[in-house]
């Protein structure tokens, strides 16, 4: 599987979080649409790449999109509310869509057939490994969507805008952690098969 090209699928994700911490509650719809555009610009290009379109750039476009539409809509009251708890929320939301694809077609199998060869995508040991995966990624994610939610929770409490001292660590060290776990266990489990060293390139 190609880890760089499923990385390139999150990056809306973390912009999204980055642009809401950096710009605060009012802008928050603004983080929600540059959001929206990037998951956009990625699923267009995607539904041209033999893995055809993306389960997490389609959930990007309508998370982000609703986020967006409920934030220019809304009053202060909703933009305070989502500065605090919108990049938990989003992450809740990627968590689930992950969760789902398990049991239907893992999301990792979508960035895997772009570069495997398709006599392998029927494989049992190609779709049982996408189903690990997937697993994988959706509890770290949803790991994640705690941390935010409790620094959502902790900056809504002191009222500090992300500046309390766990913001740091909930918001920043742990996720980025995780996601280096789960990028070494991703490869570490794409290669432990002869199939999966198509699976894994």
């Amino acid at each position: 599987m190609n880890a760089k090209m499923m990385l390139l699928g999150l990056a809306p994700w973390a912009l999204f979080s980055v642009l809401t911490e950096r710009l605060g509650a009012g802008a928050v719809g603004v983080a929600a649409l540059v959001a929206c555009a990037g998951s956009l610009a990625l699923a267009v290009t995607a539904a041209r790449s033999k893995g055809g379109l993306k389960i997490i750039d389609v959930a990007g476009v309508a998370t982000f999109g609703i986020i967006a539409a409920v934030a220019f809509v809304g009053g202060q009251g909703v933009d305070d509310a989502l500065a605090d708890f919108g990049r938990g929320g989003a992450t809740f939301v990627l968590a689930a869509v992950m969760a789902i694809s398990v049991v239907t077609i893992p999301f990792t199998e979508q960035y895997a057939r772009d570069s495997v060869d398709p006599r392998y995508w029927g494989s049992p040991v190609f779709r049982a490994k996408n189903k690990t995966l997937s697993g994988l990624w959706a509890g770290v994610v949803f790991v994640m969507a705690i941390c935010h939610l409790v620094a959502g929770v902790l900056a809504s409490e002191a009222d500090l805008s992300g500046a309390h001292p766990g913001n740091l660590v909930l918001n920043w060290i742990i996720p980025i952690a995780l996601i280096v776990w789960a990028v070494k266990r991703t490869q570490a489990v794409a290669a432990d098969h002869p199939v999966a060293q198509e699976v894994g390139r």
